[in-house]
């Protein structure tokens, strides 16, 4: 039997910090006026996340899959720590002509220079060093004029569209052009002066699993409020957008690799795409998954851990299915899937969310109820309270003092002791 692929707290190696100057230090500060000295130490501290998994600690006990170890929205980011899952994406999913001849080799995970200077909200996506070769004549690499490129995919997990997604990139490539000339200064002060001096090309990408048409501006132009006369001085550029609910299936299958796998995973956002999922070809789905290194394994429990909390499965229910990857592989594991009636939920969800609706409607309708009735009730008791007095009041209008009042409320109007005390106090509390 393979290998248990569950993941244990200490099963993590930490990447190497990258050491950064105090002067990068004032610079994302400036691009960020609102962090403290304080939020900089703690956003230092979240850089040492672990990202690195130790394949030699691995829990071997059988179906014992720990989803407490797991976050969310680990799903994407986990996907793009991984070079050979960011080389296929690169390479298959964005259609950029530079990176079809990319392996993962050339590729190198940078995040950790920058997460402690750019915000939470980084914290899902990543920044990477790519190693582009130019290729001769004959076809053959050209290793002389090797070009250093930084790409950025930006994972937009959300359901929702990001309208301010260009203001979040801006943000990301000034911080790390601007550490590429520190850099540089450092190996020859005045380098970044010179005229042939050339800041890398960044390549912005969004990754989107929503459901939902992508509506934001692809520039950022879109996003300022330009006035004629005004569009040379404002800066300017585009995104690539990949939006995953573009590609079917059967398209998907064509790349016949582990990414491919993945975003057929990742696209599920109704019951339709789960249905779609269904009726993949369970020999093509245990093709990619069995042949996939461990750590891509992994990657695969992460994004199937995020598919069940979407679907409200229950947790001892999704550790047992986890088990059945150990035990049949992915296919087996969609074979279980499919008696989970997944419309049936989405009615009972309906009807509970009618029935709660229901339920409120009458108890605002009682409300209404309780607040008439009270509204009446202090109607009668002031007429009572209206009609003691004037009882008291005729009776003081005799001259009868306050003994006297007292015995007529009680023999004449069958008032007792109590309610005629109560009738006199509240004519002299009136008066």
């Amino acid at each position: 039997m393979q290998k248990n692929l569950t993941k244990k707290a200490d099963s993590y190696k930490r990447e190497e910090t990258l050491d950064i100057t105090a002067t990068m230090i004032s610079a994302a500060n400036a691009v960020d006026t609102g962090k403290t000295a304080k939020d900089t130490a703690a956003s230092k501290a979240n850089a040492a996340d672990p990202v690195t998994k130790n394949q030699n600690t691995k829990d071997n006990n059988a179906g014992s899959y720990s989803p407490e170890e797991h976050t969310r929205d680990a799903n994407s980011r986990t996907i793009f720590r991984n070079r050979k899952l960011t080389c296929q994406f690169l390479r298959d999913y964005t259609g950029l002509s530079i990176f079809e001849n990319l392996q993962p080799e050339d590729i190198e995970d940078v995040t950790e220079r920058y997460k402690a200077f750019l915000g939470v909200q980084f914290e899902a996506d990543t920044v990477k060093r790519v190693k582009i070769r130019v290729r001769g004549k004959d076809g053959s690499p050209n290793k002389e004029q090797e070009q250093e490129v930084f790409v950025l995919p930006l994972v937009e997990h959300k359901t929702s569209v990001d309208y301010d997604v260009c203001m979040q990139l801006l943000r990301y490539m000034t911080v790390i052009w601007y550490d590429y000339k520190k850099q540089q200064e450092g190996l020859k002060e005045g380098s970044s002066s010179r005229k042939i001096f050339r800041y890398p090309p960044i390549i912005p990408i969004v990754y989107f699993e929503g459901r939902e048409n992508w509506t934001a501006g692809m520039h950022l132009a879109d996003r300022i409020d330009i006035r004629k006369g005004l569009e040379d001085y404002i800066p300017d550029f585009s995104y690539k957008l990949v939006r995953v609910h573009e590609y079917k299936s059967d398209a998907l299958m064509e790349k016949h690799n582990e990414m491919s796998l993945i975003m057929m995973i990742n696209r599920i956002q109704s019951p339709e795409d789960f249905t779609e999922l269904m009726n993949t070809s369970r020999d093509y789905v245990d093709e990619i998954y069995n042949k996939s290194s461990a750590d891509i394994k992994e990657v695969y429990q992460d994004i199937l851990w995020s598919l069940f909390q979407k679907m409200n499965v229950p947790a001892d229910e999704a550790r047992d299915k986890m088990a059945r990857l150990e035990d049949g592989g992915m296919g087996e594991l969609f074979a279980s899937m499919e008696k989970m009636d997944i419309q049936a939920e989405r009615r009972n969800t309906q009807l509970a969310r009618q029935e709660l609706e229901e339920s409120r409607r009458e108890l605002a309708e009682s409300r209404r109820e309780l607040a008439e009735s009270r509204q009446e009730l202090k109607k009668t008791s002031d007429k009572l309270n209206a009609f003691l007095e004037h009882l008291v009041s005729v009776c003081q209008n005799q001259g009868m003092s306050s003994e006297k009042t007292l015995e007529c409320l009680q023999t004449q109007y069958g008032l007792n002791a109590e309610e005629a005390f109560s009738a006199i106090q509240l004519f002299y509390d009136e008066k």
